[in-house]
């Protein structure tokens, strides 16, 4: 798939029509469907004209009837030509080139602020942006069709935004809303009165340090990951001889809680000596625990790549100074030393309680007979994997957040990589993100090349058996790098991935591989095995200060004193 054989020269409108003329460059159109698709691949919607003359084309929207005789919904749309092989149009770069645009001093010096390419871009796209406003002035009511380079997949799409007020409800809707709001308001008091009154009695009742222990978290929903490790090596100790080991999971924040467990569970808070946590847990930070209780937090996450919590602070989505999140943890456990002060950050904790124990659940890494055995079956899982090169493709989604999750599949291009696999003797595994929306889609004529793994439950496992790891901001790849093999980072939104997320260390000096941008530069690095696997010695001992598996047996030491 060429991204460059359908280019955009022009964009104008007439009354609510949007014309996009362009031309191509060695595909014939003539059969292809021309539609706007939004970036989940939820909704696709069909031009309502398309003329062709040779190599240029001319496509109409009729933007209030698009969506099957409706307007065309909020969201991103890119532009494709339809056919057995899907061609994503692309803006001519005359188009972005602010010599062709008539800039008075102010816009000049405007245009130059912009910090990236793609705002630069964006800038003068936004020339041909076209916005209608109910009654010609309405401050409430608009509707507009932007034409810009998405900052989430680095392609050119319209953005539609429709801002209207919410339709006037009944009298008796507003009614039934108001009780309903009433009622909620009130349950919650009564529910976190309740809440409190169990901690806070049981605490009362619980003053002197004992021997219990909880593990919780509000989005795991069984014992896994560090917790599984660091309950294990308990038992493996006969510390469950001394300590009375309790646990409390919930699959997801937005799940409820069971109904026993609404009264065990501050009972258990108010009473416990030791509370492990893995992830961001809200219902603890506004406890006000005991002095000898510790909350040690085991964070899920290998090492600090993307930035989380305060580290956020100022940015959408970051809590502010005052927040109490995270901040009553009397223990984090990281995997080094250079971790420390990222955490301390991220947590608003002093760094004096964050310890470089090692992460318990890469001590699997280590246990020659569970690599020898996972191996075997694995192969028996998969078996097209057997006697082949593997590589595991395993990006992080992309959009706002869990709704809005997704990844451009169309930035791959499965054909060179189906040659790459059958020259050879590889397979590739999908393993996508667990947010996302939009389902990978194999051809039958792949199916001996790909495997869509994103079900898979165990991650780690697959590491097992893959020889060459692609992603971009993911922090699976701490865990690949302690079997130092080669990773490349397919990074075709960089600049604006860091200019919204940010890192704790600079990209381009951080990551144990080659950053590729594009699909071609991924193919042709997979071509000449040009990983720069230099890289991940380095990076490995820069952030595991242990590499023996036995981060598990420091965590109980250190939180119990064995």
């Amino acid at each position: 798939m060429n991204h460059y054989n359908v280019q955009i020269d022009n964009m104008y409108w007439e009354r609510i029509q949007l014309f996009i003329e362009g031309h191509t460059n060695d595909i014939d159109i003539r059969d292809k469907k021309v539609i706007l698709r939004n970036l989940t691949e939820t909704k696709e919607v069909e031009a309502n004209d398309v003329m062709i003359d040779g190599n240029n084309y001319k496509a109409r929207f009729n933007i209030a009837i698009l969506d099957d005789g409706n307007y065309l919904p909020t969201g991103q749309y890119l532009m494709i030509f339809k056919g057995d092989l899907d061609h994503i149009a692309h803006v001519n770069q005359e188009l972005l080139d602010p010599l062709n645009y008539e800039l008075d001093e102010n816009q000049l010096e405007r245009y130059v602020s912009f910090v990236t390419v793609n705002d630069k871009k964006n800038y003068l796209l936004n020339n041909f942006k076209h916005q209608f406003k109910k009654g010609g002035n309405s401050k409430t009511i608009s509707y507009s069709v932007t034409p810009k380079i998405s900052k989430e997949v680095n392609e050119f799409v319209l953005d539609i935004k429709f801002n209207k007020p919410r339709p006037k409800e009944s009298m008796l809707s507003s009614k039934i809303k108001n009780i309903k709001k009433k009622y909620n308001k009130n349950s919650f008091k009564i529910r976190d009165f309740l809440f409190k009154l169990i901690f806070n009695v049981t605490k009362f009742f619980n003053m002197k340090k004992g021997n219990t222990v909880l593990f919780t978290s509000d989005s795991r929903p069984r014992m896994s990951g560090n917790f599984e490790f660091i309950y294990n090596e308990m038992l493996r100790q006969n510390l469950d001889k001394k300590y009375k080991i309790h646990s409390i999971f919930k699959s997801s924040i937005s799940a409820r809680r069971r109904f026993i467990d609404k009264f065990r569970f501050p009972y258990l808070l108010g009473k416990s000596d030791y509370i492990f946590l893995d992830d961001y847990h809200p219902l603890l930070y506004n406890m006000k625990f005991r002095n000898n209780q510790e909350i040690i937090q085991v964070w899920h996450a290998v090492g600090a790549f993307k930035t989380v919590g305060f580290s956020r602070t100022g940015k959408k989505g970051g809590p502010f100074f005052n927040s109490v999140n995270h901040r009553n943890y009397t223990k984090v456990t990281v995997s080094s030393e250079n971790d420390v002060p990222f955490y301390g950050e991220a947590f608003g904790v002093k760094e004096e309680n964050i310890i470089p124990t090692g992460v318990p659940r890469t001590d699997i890494f280590f246990d020659e007979n569970y690599k020898k055995n996972i191996v075997a079956h694995m192969e028996n899982d998969l078996p097209i994997i057997k006697d082949k090169n593997v590589i595991l493709f395993a990006p992080t989604f992309r959009g706002n957040g869990h709704n809005t999750a997704h990844y451009p599949f169309f930035k791959i291009d499965f054909v060179r990589l189906a040659r790459y696999c059958r020259e050879t003797n590889t397979v590739v595994l999908f393993k996508m993100h667990p947010f996302v929306k939009n389902k990978l889609n194999i051809p039958t004529e792949y199916e001996q090349y790909f495997v869509d793994v994103s079900d898979y439950r165990e991650v780690n496992d697959l590491l097992f058996v893959t020889d060459i790891l692609i992603s971009d901001y993911s922090s699976l790849v701490y865990e690949f790098a302690l079997f130092k093999r080669p990773m490349l980072f397919y990074a075709f939104d960089l600049e604006d991935y860091v200019t919204s997320r940010d890192f704790y260390e600079p990209y381009e000096s951080f990551v144990p591989g080659k950053i590729v941008e594009t699909f071609d530069e991924l193919i042709t690095a997979l071509d000449n095995e040009d990983y720069e696997e230099e890289k991940v010695v380095p990076f490995l001992n820069k952030h595991f200060k242990y590499q023996d598996g036995k981060s598990s047996e420091r965590v109980i030491r250190n939180i119990f004193n064995y």
